[in-house]
């Protein structure tokens, strides 16, 4: 009987070993590129991956900022900087990390339950809401302000947003002079590493900047070769010297 079922423990010890085998073995890191193809339409880039890394002793973090030590290996490029802002690269950015600690990296802030004390500031006003509410000729009686103003806003309608911080700067002029110092002092805010829901556009507190907050692929590749070429006066980084790079 014994005999009959030691094939089976033969197999199952097998099994068993390799499984804890594929535990303990460290994962295989990929090989670095020696050149990368980019593809452009002001033509295609042959960028010598390896010579930059080696041979000019250019550290990882120089390029991949996302890094925070040594031993984490860094993304692709086109996980953050993609060639266009469509749907197909909003679903690919999403897997191409590794795991969830990365969105806190850009997704920094998400507002939770607004630290308002609306008692407090019925004394402030000395019961005359018209102070922070419409008067008669908009709404007879005070209502919540998302009754009327959406997150997003219309042409007509400010949002929700908008409309509050311009109502708020009427009295909390010197918060706002100061910039606030962040959201903290009248909104709480979510541990972002420990956050599961969806988030907020970023245009929703971001909304004037100079410089677009996510650069696409040719951008972010631009400033950050042309501006290292440019310290070291080195390479191609003149206005006439896109032939240098790209391939007709």
């Amino acid at each position: 009987m014994r005999k009959k079922f030691l094939p089976i423990i033969v197999i199952l010890t097998i099994l068993f070993g390799l499984t804890v085998a594929g535990y303990v073995t460290p994962e295989k890191k990929e090989k670095m590129p020696v050149r990368i193809l980019f593809k452009n339409s002001g033509g295609k880039v042959i960028f010598t991956h390896i010579r930059h890394h080696r041979d000019y002793a250019i550290p990882c973090e120089k390029c991949h900022h996302e890094r925070e030590t040594s031993d984490q290996e860094p993304l692709p490029c086109g996980s953050c900087h993609p060639e266009s802002f469509d749907k197909d690269y909003v679903r690919e950015h999403i897997r191409s990390f590794p795991d969830t600690s990365y969105c806190s990296k850009c997704h920094h802030a998400e507002l939770g339950k607004l630290n308002f004390n609306h008692e407090a500031h019925e004394e402030y006003a000395e019961d005359d809401c018209q102070t922070c509410h419409h008067d008669t000729n908009i709404e007879k009686e005070p209502q919540k302000c998302g009754n009327c103003h959406t997150n997003a806003g219309t042409k007509d309608v400010p949002s929700v947003r908008d409309a509050a911080h311009k109502r708020c700067i009427t009295c909390h002029d010197d918060m706002f002079e100061e910039g606030l110092k962040g959201c903290s002092p009248c909104h709480k805010m979510h541990d972002m590493k420990n956050y599961s829901g969806d988030y907020t556009a970023c245009g929703q507190c971001h909304q004037k900047n100079e410089k677009d907050l996510v650069l696409n692929r040719t951008s972010a590749f631009h400033d950050k070769c042309m501006e290292c070429h440019k310290q070291m006066k080195r390479g191609p980084y003149k206005d006439n010297e896109c032939s240098r790079c790209h391939l007709k």
